[in-house]
């Protein structure tokens, strides 16, 4: 007579570990929605933009589908394929993987950003922006390392034993080099609206205000992962959050780019309230006529922008796009000096 066979189950708690990967995996897909739609209105928008603008929204993205993909597969692989086997969930290669992708986006998003930098502020301070693009490139190399080291690593605990001390560093120079270029950015700013005109007072609050929100969010994702990573090291919610935090860096790209019309209409609009106010003083201070007339014909809603550029060109034509001068913001002397040269 057969022996009665025992059935021994065993409950294993995967809340904190394949769990956290999955809620990580359904944010990094959410937000490479956003990105995707970033990069749809930047092509609508800003066809005109410099081809090497457009080089990095494409590179950006291509390399957020391979992101997208590593995490999407490791989530399916872990939960799909290893179903009922959590004695084999020991290594995670695909998440190894993109480890290096997200390098590789960080360095591109943080090196415009620092470039940026380099271009508005006056020397030395410039080369906090080299500065920065230098950290940048170091982080990049040590998250390649860290990609062979995580799919060579006979599990995940020797991995996070073996490369704690890189993994801190990573994310401690990532933080850092995102609070750099916030700083120095709000610094200029800040700096060019005491000197600046008070129409343009509102344009530059915005731009604080969005570089505050784009530089926050980055660096405080980063420093919420460390945390996790040094309080928690037993569970995965570290690696669940590191699953979307290259698409934080894409997402304050794109959002970065696209601002910039929202900053074209609002200068637009100030230099067209500019005029009436300046036309409406003229009638009532005198010679109503013949500096009115002049006004209303030298005017033309084309021009509205090249006359507030040609005021505030200094302050704030690096921040709308420090590489880019349309040849709307040149055009042809303002209206006010057509009509100061007419004769009557």
């Amino acid at each position: 007579m057969a022996a009665p066979v025992t059935v021994v189950y065993v409950h294993v708690d995967l809340n904190d570990s394949i769990g956290a990967l999955q809620i990580g995996s359904l944010f990094a897909i959410f937000i490479f929605g956003i990105v995707t739609m970033q990069m749809y209105l930047y092509y609508s928008t800003f066809w005109g933009d410099p081809w090497y603008y457009k080089v990095l929204v494409a590179t950006v993205w291509l390399l957020e589908i391979g992101h997208t993909l590593g995490v999407s597969y490791e989530v399916y692989h872990a939960t799909i394929i290893l179903y009922g086997q959590p004695q084999l969930l020991t290594t995670f290669d695909a998440l190894g993987s993109v480890t290096a992708i997200g390098g590789v986006i960080t360095l591109l998003v943080q090196g415009f950003f620092a470039m940026r930098l380099y271009r508005v502020l006056p020397k030395p301070y410039s080369y906090i922006g080299i500065f920065c693009v230098f950290l940048s490139i170091i982080r990049c190399a040590a998250a390649i390392y860290l990609t062979s080291q995580a799919v060579s690593a006979a599990n995940i605990e020797e991995y996070r034993d073996h490369m704690a001390w890189l993994i801190t560093a990573l994310l401690v120079v990532g933080a850092a080099v995102d609070v750099i270029i916030a700083v120095a950015m709000l610094y200029y700013l800040a700096k060019k609206r005491t000197q600046g005109l008070e129409r343009i007072a509102s344009v530059i609050d915005r731009l604080i205000a969005y570089t505050i929100r784009t530089g926050l969010l980055t660096s405080v994702a980063a420093v919420i992962m460390l945390i996790c990573f040094k309080t928690m090291p037993q569970n995965l919610v570290w690696l669940a959050l590191y699953t979307f935090l290259a698409k934080l860096y894409s997402n304050s790209l794109l959002s970065s780019l696209n601002s910039r019309q929202d900053m074209r209409d609002e200068i637009s609009n100030n230099a067209s309230s500019d005029r009436y106010s300046r036309a409406k003083t003229t009638r009532r201070g005198g010679g109503v006529d013949t500096i009115d007339n002049r006004s209303r014909i030298a005017y033309n809603p084309s021009q509205a922008i090249s006359i507030e550029m040609k005021t505030t060109t200094e302050t704030i034509q690096d921040m709308i796009d420090p590489t880019e001068i349309k040849s709307g913001l040149h055009t042809p002397p303002s209206p006010y000096q057509l009509a100061s040269d007419q004769k009557v």
